[in-house]
């Protein structure tokens, strides 16, 4: 069959033209069938006519006065032969006009196509259902069936432009959108389905896409100058996952992944961020920029002034919000890694130096204060001291053949001075401390206390 618009060839069962589309006016079958009917009942009616008229040549010579009834019966048959034939003729145009109504009739044709589709018959289907949009090409049923046939067969671009085309007309039906959505999510065209949330009502764009709306990730600090070390999180309200970049280079899927917060020590900083939700779509990118500038802390203020002493006293630092005190006695300079100042620290005996130093949260240290104490306990010496210790423990019968103890630090509680000794035993310091009085020479265990940092007094047991 040629198309008589553009002369493209079209194939048998096709009702459109494949290039411009016109429709092809197809001649129903049923005209054929009742043609071939009228034939066959003309014919029965010859038959019969022959049939009787040879009948009565068959008998006997009828005398000349029977003649008229001859005539006469040949004139009623060849009236009912034509009656016939009208009856015929009557009954075949009643018949085409019937059929010619159900054929252009849209709720006939519709139930046709609708249970063609039932069926499974889709090919048929799609025949159907462009005849029906052609009866009434603003019905958005007949429509959606097409669609939903083109879909059936897997013809998804075919199935997306009827439903575009559809969406122009009814462009809040989120049956639509949900078939659209279907197609996009077969052919893996993502893209195309963020662009259709573009369209969609506010009121039904959350249901609809948002398995398809990855959020921007957001920052816990906004951009600029910071003094010192800043911590940045990174956050989304949905589930998936949040890839950063630090080099300024755009953060795509092969980028350091967020799992933990970003520290920023020194100078700018720009961080660029993506967040892929579990569907695989990806969010708008969001960068900040980070200018770090390093702050010293204060230096540290010293309670205890160096000097020499014969008094022990407990050496103290005013403690700051700005930083950690970190002190040694070694002569190095204090870093992360030395000992915390834990207030107060008992005073050694002899020469000692301590070197104190805040370190910031960002590891920037203040400049470092030395303290230098020469202390010298008036009363017996250190050595005699440690050995009241031994002898009071094997006076009440503790080993002490492996024990080790060693005389450190002063300690003054009142008038009165102490020294503090610990005890070791296979160079391990052991927990139990002890204190002898430098006057009178009696032993006491000592502990510190958590709550205001001097020690308590026991009995040697």
């Amino acid at each position: 069959m040629i198309c008589p618009k553009c002369g493209t060839a079209i194939d048998e069962g096709y009702m459109y033209c494949p290039k411009c589309g016109e429709e092809v006016i197809m001649v129903p079958d049923y005209e054929v069938e009742l043609e071939e009917g009228i034939e066959q009942t003309i014919s029965e009616v010859v038959e019969l006519m022959a049939d009787s008229v040879e009948g009565e040549s068959d008998n006997k010579p009828v005398p000349a006065g029977n003649s008229k009834n001859k005539i006469s019966l040949k004139i009623k048959l060849l009236i009912a032969a034509v009656a016939a034939v009208g009856l015929v003729l009557v009954i075949g145009i009643t018949y085409i006009v019937k059929q010619i109504k159900a054929y252009y009739s849209f709720d006939e044709q519709f139930e046709k196509v609708s249970e063609e589709f039932r069926e499974g018959d889709y090919e048929e289907a799609i025949k159907t259902a462009r005849h029906v949009i052609s009866i009434n090409p603003e019905d958005e049923r007949a429509r959606l069936l097409l669609a939903d046939s083109y879909f059936s067969l897997k013809k998804y671009d075919e199935s997306i432009a009827v439903l575009n085309d559809l969406l122009n007309d009814f462009p809040n039906d989120t049956g639509i959108y949900e078939r659209l959505i279907a197609n996009y999510e077969l052919e893996g065209d993502i893209d195309s389905i963020i662009r259709l949330s573009e369209q969609a009502d506010p009121s039904t764009f959350k249901t609809l896409f948002g398995d398809y709306v990855s959020e921007k990730p957001e920052f816990s600090e906004e951009g600029g100058n910071y003094y010192g070390r800043q911590t940045i999180k990174l956050m989304t309200s949905g589930n998936g996952t949040i890839f950063y970049t630090l080099d300024g280079s755009f953060p795509d899927e092969s980028a350091e992944v967020y799992t933990t917060p970003i520290v920023l020590d020194e100078g700018e900083t720009t961080i660029r961020a993506v967040h892929v939700n579990e569907k695989g779509v990806k969010s708008e990118e969001v960068s900040k920029t980070y200018n770090i500038i390093k702050v010293a802390p204060l230096t540290p203020k010293l309670l205890t002034q160096s000097g020499d002493y014969s008094i022990p006293k407990l050496i103290k630092v005013e403690e700051t919000q700005n930083g950690t005190i970190y002190y040694t006695t070694d002569g190095t300079d204090p870093t992360v890694d030395s000992r915390e100042y834990d207030p107060p620290v008992p005073m050694p005996l002899g020469k000692s130096e301590f070197r104190f130093a805040i370190i910031n949260d960002s590891g920037v240290s203040s400049e470092i204060v030395v303290a230098e104490y020469n202390l010298s306990i008036s009363g017996i010496d250190k050595e005699y001291a440690e050995g009241l210790v031994q002898l009071t423990l094997m006076a009440l019968g503790h080993d002490v053949t492996a024990h080790e103890f060693k005389a450190k630090y002063g300690y003054s509680q009142g008038s009165r001075s102490y020294y503090v000794i610990e005890d070791y035993a296979g160079g391990k310091r052991q927990n139990t401390v002890y204190a002898v009085d430098a006057q009178t020479g009696e032993v006491y265990t000592i502990t510190r206390n958590g709550n205001t940092g001097d020690y308590d007094f026991g009995v040697v047991k």
